[in-house]
């Protein structure tokens, strides 16, 4: 069975460094993001039981435009947060730096660019990721 590569040119402690610096920001503006989220949702419910009427379909518009954009917001938080961690493994078990697809390494230019890349510029081009 062949020994899956590993790089020995790069310093995995920068890279670590870089991926935990950045998961620390988004987890900060996750957090924000969900305390203004739940303020406004607790702001517009006082509002509507204060001056309830029903003719006015704008406000369950905004509510539901406001909604769906932190939904968005959200999962794409949750996919970087998941790629982070999947780096963070990757250096962990040794696979850090090394393409999925091609096996070859990953420029040291693009990981210091996208610490959580997976894969070459040119794989993914072709898996269109």
């Amino acid at each position: 069975m062949a020994e899956t590569p590993r790089r020995t040119d790069i310093n995995f402690e920068e890279f670590r460094k870089l991926l935990l610096k950045e998961r620390k920001r988004l987890m900060q503006e996750h957090s924000k993001e969900r305390t203004d989220m739940n303020e406004e949702s607790d702001d517009l419910i006082d509002n509507e039981l204060s001056s309830y009427d029903i003719n006015e379909p704008g406000d369950a518009a905004t509510q539901l435009y406001d909604r769906g954009r932190f939904e968005a917001l959200d999962e794409n938080t949750r996919e970087m947060l998941r790629r982070i961690d999947i780096a963070l493994e990757r250096i962990q078990n040794g696979t850090y730096g090394i393409c999925e697809v091609t096996g070859k390494p990953i420029p040291v230019e693009r990981l210091r660019a996208l610490p959580w890349a997976t894969m070459t510029v040119e794989a993914a081009e072709r898996t269109d990721r």
